[in-house]
């Protein structure tokens, strides 16, 4: 069945929904995960890249703004500035990285699939390295690697857009509650979302900007998500939480990794 808005399929409309309610839902509860969980979804259902990226940007900045509105007791925002401004820097970089492969010339499915492998090789490691690396919780990590985890959540953020996974293990090293925690992230995410969507825009054109509306479109689900993930993850203790955030990273890495193996 045609749906002639922006010449996507109805059904993909449905299922657009449905990622926004659930990829809301899981970054209520865990303070990230949106991006994560509805980008290799839509890319693999038949939407552009860079439109799927703009389309989860608008969905994640209204998803955190509202998610660090309500926790914003819990949020030590001085402790914000330096690492928002790092990834914010960052951005720019992870978007020309992606610009480059969308337009290298080469088989467009093996670009899709290199790209997919790429992420999902990446979150694997991240939770190798969570799970067997043992550092004790401390009061703060040392700036080196607040630059190295923020660096790389900027580049993943504008490359792929999804930039939470690094900021969320720098995170797990620190000694804060789940509501600081989660609090931290959704504040992490919305200060990076307008300058993704500007660059997006800005580099992608009409592709992206179409993005931007659906985001925009699929607020009602966004909220409706928002609500219910915040509240189940109020209920969650730190060390649940932890393990929670550990095995959708592994999940979605797996996803990731084989995908394209078996749909090729």
């Amino acid at each position: 069945m045609e749906f002639d808005f922006l010449n996507f399929d109805l059904w993909q409309y449905i299922v657009f929904a449905g990622v926004l309610f659930c990829g809301c839902f899981l970054q209520g509860v865990i303070g990230f995960g949106a991006g994560a969980f509805g980008i290799p979804i839509l890319f693999f259902v038949g939407f552009p890249l860079d439109t799927t990226i703009a389309a989860i940007t608008i969905a994640s900045m209204t998803q955190s703004g509202l998610g660090a509105w309500k926790l914003h007791k819990s949020i030590k925002w001085r402790s914000t500035l330096r690492p928002g401004l790092i990834r914010i820097l960052f951005i720019l970089p992870g978007v020309l990285i992606l610009q480059w492969l969308m337009t290298f010339d080469g088989n467009p499915a093996e670009r899709k699939q290199m790209i997919q492998q790429i992420l999902g090789v990446i979150l694997i490691l991240i939770v190798i390295c969570k799970k067997y690396i043992k550092i004790h919780e401390q009061q703060g990590l040392t700036t080196k690697w607040e630059i190295i985890a923020f660096s790389i959540s900027g580049v993943m953020l504008g490359f792929i857009g999804m930039g939470g996974p690094a900021a969320a293990i720098w995170v797990m090293f620190q000694p804060w509650t789940a509501k600081q925690s989660r609090g931290f992230l959704f504040a992490m995410l919305f200060y990076g979302m307008i300058p993704l969507a500007l660059i997006l825009a800005w580099r992608f054109g009409e592709s992206s900007i179409d993005g931007l509306i659906l985001g925009t479109l699929g607020l009602p689900f966004v909220f409706i998500g928002t609500a219910v993930g915040i509240r189940i993850g109020n209920r969650l203790d730190r060390k649940k939480l932890k393990s929670c955030a550990l095995l959708i990273l592994f999940l979605i890495g797996i996803s990731a990794l084989l995908r394209p193996l078996f749909m090729s």
